[in-house]
């Protein structure tokens, strides 16, 4: 993902270039007055500026600068508007597609809240995974598939088609393979963990 400035970033960068602004012009204000005061009783001096024109000139430039800014900051606005509902359609899309797959996927936030979880996942594993919990409450009577998780995050391991067996919560014994992948982010740091699921058809007794 690619940053984009949010609304505090235009503030501060809004602020930042009015603050320069008026720096450059008062230097040049006072480099003009001593230059003036430095020349030679015998040589002609620049006509005087009222004060008034030069507070006008300042403000006059100021306000430009700050209308340009403003222009500016509707147009990096308006592009991040775009951006966000362009995120929208993707999320939704993808929502769409992971409905649609024969594996059961369940999405985890850095912080290990669950974010997303397909209708799959749900009817294979037979826990709540609607409300925002992490990965432990949601796995408390599955505690193979916590630590999974729980490694995953603390350590960066991968799992890959793991065998897990437990008890559902109707009693019956159920068969899944997992996949425990880590996402990261440019920075190195831990971006999302995504857990997908396959149903094993459990061993016949006695073979």
């Amino acid at each position: 993902m690619n940053p984009l400035l949010n609304s505090q970033h235009l503030i501060l960068l809004f602020g930042g270039a009015v603050l320069v602004i008026i720096v450059l012009i008062m230097s040049v204000y006072l480099l003009q007055k001593t230059l003036g005061r430095a020349l030679k009783p015998g040589e002609s001096k620049p006509a005087r500026v009222r004060v008034e024109d030069e507070a006008a000139f300042t403000l006059a430039t100021v306000q430009g600068v700050i209308t340009q800014l403003k222009t500016d900051q509707k147009a990096t606005q308006e592009r991040l508007v775009a951006a966000e509902r362009r995120g929208e359609q993707y999320a939704h899309k993808f929502e769409l597609l992971a409905r649609e797959i024969d594996y059961g996927l369940l999405i985890f936030d850095a912080g290990g809240y669950v974010t997303f979880s397909n209708p799959l996942v749900r009817r294979l594993l037979a826990v709540d995974t609607w409300s925002r919990r992490r990965y432990g409450e949601i796995f408390q009577d599955i505690p193979e598939l916590s630590q999974l998780i729980g490694e995953c995050f603390e350590a960066g391991a991968e799992t890959r088609k793991k065998p897990v067996q437990f008890q559902g919560s109707e009693g019956s014994e159920r068969h899944v393979e997992v996949t425990v992948l880590p996402t990261r982010d440019r920075a190195g740091a831990m971006e999302v963990v995504a857990c997908i699921f396959r149903e094993l058809v459990p061993p016949t007794p006695g073979a």
